[in-house]
């Protein structure tokens, strides 16, 4: 599963069907498909990303956002290429006494390889390998998108979205819980 919320079998699993009938390389595809798009409306990388790289402009402040939460691990960090030693890891963020630039005057590129998501069989996967499960299902089961058929005197509707959904995928609602759970906190933010 490493990259993908989902695997083959269990999509297999959900919709009753065989190896025959949903090949691992088109159940691969669909799933691959669902996790981007679960991963791009919560803003973050959800899987374990081990080792990841990263240039960010670094300040005079001393705490140190890191983009992908939750950050299990920091391997190394650079200021203007030189190592870094002096910061502690704490939470989603590095801290170090004297900031994050080299010189208070001028911009500084601080390159941070860190570890960060969550691990196969994390209970916090839940809601996004269900959402995963549920756009792959929906697509297998419907992959044209078609809002209903018609044939002779049989007629059967699916499930229309609104235009408000991501691309028609997923619903606002179950957008806005995806980025409380698995994205950025709010915080205050000193001023002067």
């Amino acid at each position: 599963m490493s990259d993908l919320l989902a695997t083959a079998a269990d999509l297999r699993a959900l919709l009753d069907a065989d190896e025959t009938s949903l090949p691992d390389a088109k159940a691969d595809v669909i799933l691959r498909i669902a996790t981007g798009a679960v991963q791009a409306v919560a803003q973050q990388d959800i899987v374990l990303s081990l080792d990841d790289s990263v240039t960010l402009m670094g300040t005079t402040e001393a705490w140190f956002d890191l983009p992908q939460i939750p950050v299990v691990s920091v391997t190394s960090v650079t200021l203007d290429g030189v190592a870094v030693t002096d910061f502690k890891h704490v939470g989603n963020r590095l801290w170090r006494r004297s900031g994050w630039a080299a010189c208070s005057y001028e911009p500084s590129a601080v390159d941070v390889v860190y570890s960060h998501g969550y691990p196969e069989g994390n209970s916090k996967l839940g809601l996004a390998q269900s959402t995963v499960l549920a756009l792959a299902s929906r697509w297998t089961n419907n992959p044209d998108g078609a809002v209903g058929m018609s044939i002779d005197d049989f007629s059967k509707q699916y499930s229309q979205s609104s235009n408000s959904d991501l691309a028609g995928l997923i619903p606002m609602n179950l957008q806005r819980l995806l980025r409380k759970t698995y994205g950025h906190r709010g915080r205050l933010v000193r001023i002067g």
